[in-house]
């Protein structure tokens, strides 16, 4: 297929490239005989998998050598490095048992080329195939890599992990020059004011408005720029409460709303100042919440709240952080979409909300930031064993999600964990963000499953 992404398999002859690439495609594509330089060719194949989010194209690149060059290993070494500077994510294979020279010649090359140092390299330590092996891996730390893995091609050691990272740093989908910068999906029981603020940032009357709860039945979304950047945003169908029968058209209003939800970058959660925060409302939350996806709750209609003095927001936020104490954590304002007050200033929040998102953290960022933080003696005990993160990689951007893998996960209570959450947001600038963090024990689901 055209214009699909390109991963790219590099390494040293005889590091078990082929076998990564074979077992990636589940298939026996390459020569995998433990001979140097048995593979010579740049094999390629299109990876169409469901642990794959997209498809993409798979390229094993011959064994990289220079230490005795011949006119057709030059030109072999040549090839590769042009599929190199083409690919979108670069696997650079190593062996655990045997580290040598052209190695770390590679290692430089990704940081020092002009082109190389611009893409994403991710180093997997092969041959890594017991829990032994895993504990005895300190000189690779020391190489200053951003994205390291330990795996085993061989007995699909830590593939599950393997396939996560591929997704993580592949897009969403092919993009085009068409598709919007981000898609905001405004959300909110109806007649709370979603198809006035839609209106608002067109700037001509796309959705009715009127006074009857539920005008709209179906998701509206149109095109618009701010701050040079192309938005979409969508109108939902009020979300109501679930019918008892699936037949009827708010239910359906109700699925299509939550497949808005689905496709939206940022949600905006539009709350009726004058009504206040319901019960309803905590719970159309819970279903973002649960989405993981980029929130910001926008408090509408102030301009009817009477007899307002310069601490009536102050006052009206905290009571309902009192009721959803979650509030806290992310971006809330009020607005009135009717008199276009601070509309602007909720765009500006969904930017930066969205931008917060679509960071990618690196493993040596992470686990850099594990070392400086010293957590282990700055959380409480659990138990008699502290509780001890051993490594960390960022899996997805939405929802943010980091791996922890750790001593024991039973060691880590909520608290705990939020104080963990809390020291991230911090330490990147991802306040708003709803940080996900999972665990995994050190010694759990090491074999990949085929």
């Amino acid at each position: 297929m055209k214009g699909l992404p390109v991963v790219t398999i590099v390494g040293r002859q005889n590091v078990g490239k082929s076998t990564l690439f074979n077992a990636i495609l589940r298939a026996q594509s390459a020569i995998t005989e433990n001979t140097a330089g048995v593979t010579r060719d740049v094999l390629q194949k299109t990876v169409e998998r469901s642990e794959f989010k997209i498809p993409f194209t798979l390229s094993d690149t011959p064994g990289l050598d220079i230490e005795n060059i011949d006119e057709i290993s030059k030109e072999i070494i040549e090839i590769a490095f042009e599929h190199l500077r083409n690919s979108d994510l670069i696997l650079h294979v190593i062996d655990h048992k045997d580290l040598r020279k052209y190695d770390y010649k590679l290692i430089d090359l990704f940081k020092k080329d002009e082109v190389l140092k611009e893409k994403t390299v991710m180093t997997l330590i092969n041959k890594v195939d017991t829990e032994q092996d895993e504990y005895d891996l300190e000189p690779f730390y020391k190489l200053g890599l951003n994205e390291l893995l330990p795996i085993s091609a061989l007995g699909r050691r830590n593939f599950d992990l393997l396939y996560q990272k591929i997704n993580f740093f592949l897009p969403d989908k092919i993009k085009t020059q068409e598709d919007p910068y981000c898609k905001i999906a405004i959300i909110g029981k109806p007649n709370s004011g979603k198809s006035s603020l839609l209106n608002t940032f067109l700037g001509y009357k796309r959705a009715v408005v009127s006074d009857v709860p539920g005008t709209t039945r179906d998701s509206v979304s149109d095109q618009f720029y701010f701050q040079n950047h192309k938005l979409e945003i969508i109108d939902t169908a009020g979300i109501r409460r679930k019918s008892k029968t699936g037949e009827s058209l708010e239910f359906y209003s109700y699925k299509r709303t939550l497949h808005s939800l689905g496709e939206a970058d940022v949600v905006v959660l539009l709350v009726d100042a004058m009504k206040g925060l319901g019960e309803f409302d905590k719970k159309i939350f819970g279903e973002i919440q649960e989405l993981g996806k980029p929130m910001i709750v926008a408090v509408n209609k102030w301009d009817l709240v009477p007899e307002k003095e310069s601490n009536s927001w102050k006052h009206y936020k905290d009571r309902m952080e009192g009721k959803l104490s979650i509030l806290k954590e992310r971006p809330l304002l009020s607005l009135s979409a009717k008199e276009k007050l601070r509309t602007h200033k909720l765009l500006e929040e969904v930017v930066s909300l969205f931008e917060k998102s679509q960071k990618k953290l690196t493993t040596r960022q992470l686990n850099d930031w594990l070392s400086k933080w010293g957590g282990k003696n700055k959380v409480q005990k659990a138990s008699n064993r502290p509780p001890k993160v051993y490594y960390a990689t960022q899996v997805s951007q939405i929802p943010f999600k980091i791996l922890f893998f750790v001593n024991d996960t039973k060691l880590f209570p909520s608290n705990i964990l939020s104080f963990y959450r809390k020291s991230i947001v911090k330490e990147f600038g991802l306040d708003g963000l709803a940080v996900e963090i999972e665990l995994r024990n050190r010694n759990e689901g090491k074999e990949g499953r085929e």
